[in-house]
């Protein structure tokens, strides 16, 4: 792992290199206000290229209600599904500049998808004048580089993956966005081998969060968030083996929803773990609110359209009119009992939880320690890691050799490499219990053998039922705990964190719907409860990088998880939309265009 790459990778990447800066400089050109003033392709007359440039600003300000029409088509009273108002040329010749924008600032694109122009071309050819328009025509979205694109590589980072050919077919999830009148324009980046949740690897680089430069946006999904925060794509695409749409939208102010595994099927992709065991896999969306979040969900979920292409979906639809039900009796939690989360995400949840008991809704205290005697917290989240390493990490360590080292993944892989060894790990092990028995216990998660994989695959289905037992118990609809352990941090320290993905990675395990919603700002009384030992305790060298990685938060954006039972996403759609109201929308980061 960190070998040297061969000179054949090298020449690859170079070719490969000088495609990707082409793409982009005739994306530049494409979308340049200076080339477009008396392009008939472009909606409206401008006399110089300030009145195009401030045209261009006005579409990318339009949140995607504003800019596709009314969800509901009650009425066409607005942009692209209005006749002879906004076009699909114009729309995203207006993204492709502020994508560009952000893309300098963030490094959060891996490629521009060249058809892009041409598709816009081709839908207002179908389209413009039409009575009847697909819902999300002329609306430009971004693609989570891991979803395999017609005529592109599926590298996720490693420069191995380029001596592969390029894929043959395009993603039915893309594919299906594509015939409702969408156009996919980017690619965005992930972790290398996303074995990470920094988004940052050698054949891309880092990605930086648009509310912090030196900060992570989170991943897998970590590009997409980063990209839609900043206001370069209305909406974006993403996939959750571990937290990967969760732990971004967290970092980065954004709506999402993970849904259970079956109820929103996609294939021809990189899932994370080709063969991994019993991690749900989910498939998602980035929005800036939740109805949003609906709305893309029910143009997807269920439709007969999506299981043409994609039969292993569930025929299921969205049904957000199902249940009348206004008052909740809603479940919550603080701290796992793994990994306490920081003041900050403690409090997001304690404020939520008074809001919904002020609002009429019942709140009941879920204890994880009361599941079941056996099933306590540590030995919950050595079952989570054993299943992200099924195989104790050996897929993960032959996609690493000959590669070049990602400079913040460094340690994390050689500490990889080394736990390989069982003589490393009886002279390492006594000493890592020392210092943090949740290092200790990852470094201890593993299967060894097929009988012990048996058992943790057992073990874990044992598990979901014993939840469900307790959740059935309490008699509530949804739960609420921590977005995650920390908010955004400096992109030294994920590679150093992996205790914190418990937050997420437990409700893959428990293969249920789980969503985040933004619930206001990391404070400054949040940063300065954290050198409170009586507020957060220190009591594992693990937690004071947390405390450490956390230092400089103030102002982060902060959230909380809303999670539901399998195959009742309305349930925790509907309660998600009730905690927003609390907290209002996210502000946007403090960006540049043009």
């Amino acid at each position: 792992m960190g070998n040297s790459p061969t000179s054949e990778m090298l020449s690859n990447q170079e070719e490969f290199n000088r495609e990707r800066k082409e793409g982009f400089e005739m994306f530049r050109k494409l979308s340049s206000p200076e080339f477009l003033l008396n392009d008939k392709r472009i909606i409206g007359k401008w006399k110089t290229e300030k009145e195009l440039e401030e045209f261009f600003r006005n579409i990318v300000d339009l949140d995607l209600q504003s800019l596709i029409g009314s969800y509901r088509r009650t009425k066409r009273s607005d942009r692209l599904q209005t006749k002879n108002d906004l076009n699909a040329y114009t729309v995203l010749c207006a993204y492709t500049q502020k994508m560009l924008d952000s893309q300098t600032r963030l490094n959060c694109v891996t490629e521009v998808i060249r058809e892009a122009f041409e598709t816009a071309e081709e839908h207002d050819q179908l389209w413009y004048n039409s009575d009847e328009k697909p819902p999300l025509y002329g609306v430009p979205f971004s693609v989570k580089c891991n979803f395999d694109m017609k005529g592109y590589h599926t590298t996720i980072g490693f420069l191995k993956k380029l001596a592969e050919a390029k894929k043959e077919i395009d993603c039915p999830f893309v594919v299906h966005l594509r015939n409702l009148g969408g156009i996919p324009f980017v690619l965005t980046n992930v972790p290398q081998g996303f074995i990470s949740y920094i988004s940052s690897n050698p054949l891309y680089g880092t990605t930086r969060n648009p509310w912090a430069l030196d900060c992570t946006p989170g991943g897998s999904s970590g590009g997409e968030a980063a990209l839609v925060a900043d206001g370069g794509s209305p909406f974006g695409t993403g996939s959750d083996l571990g937290g990967s749409l969760r732990i971004p939208a967290a970092f980065c102010g954004l709506v999402t929803m993970k849904p259970t595994q079956n109820r929103f099927h996609v294939s021809y992709n990189y899932g994370g773990l080709p063969g991994r065991g019993r991690l749900g896999l989910s498939y998602g969306f980035y929005t800036k609110s939740v109805d949003e979040q609906v709305f893309l969900l029910q143009l997807i979920v269920g439709s007969p359209e999506y299981r043409k292409l994609e039969p292993m979906s569930s025929p299921a639809p969205l049904q957000m009119n199902s249940n009348k039900k206004e008052k909740f009796r809603v479940g919550w939690y603080d701290d796992d009992g793994f990994n306490p989360p920081v003041p900050s995400n403690r409090r997001a949840v304690l404020e939520t939880v008074a809001s919904l008991e002020k609002e009429g809704h019942e709140v009941v205290r879920f204890r994880m320690e009361d599941i079941d005697q056996k099933f306590q917290p540590f030995y919950v989240a050595s079952l989570l890691f054993k299943n992200v390493l099924p195989d104790d990490g050996k897929f993960i360590l032959d996609l690493y050799k000959n590669e070049p080292n990602d400079p913040y993944m460094a340690k994390f892989s050689k500490m990889l490499r080394l736990n390989d060894w069982a003589i490393i790990r009886l002279i390492t092990l006594p000493i890592i219990s020392f210092f943090s028995k949740r290092g200790a216990l990852i470094a201890k998660s593993r299967n060894g053998n097929l009988a012990e994989l048996r058992k943790t695959q057992e073990e874990t289905d044992i598990y979901r039922l014993k939840f469900i037992e307790y959740w059935n118990s309490l008699e509530i609809d949804a739960l609420i705990c921590p977005s995650f352990c920390t908010p955004a941090i400096p992109h030294q320290y994920p590679p150093e964190l992996a205790n914190a993905v418990f937050s997420t990675g437990l409700y893959n395990l428990l293969d249920f719907p789980a969503g985040i919603v933004p619930a206001g700002h990391v404070t400054a009384e949040d940063v300065a409860n954290l050198n409170d030992e009586k507020i957060f305790p220190i009591d594992d060298f693990l937690l004071r990088k947390q405390r450490d990685a956390c230092a400089n938060s103030e102002a982060m954006p902060n959230a909380v998880q809303i999670v539901g039972l399998p195959n009742e996403e309305e349930t925790v759609l509907k309660v998600m939309k009730i905690v927003e109201t609390f907290h209002g929308p996210m502000a946007k980061p403090s960006v540049s265009f043009f």
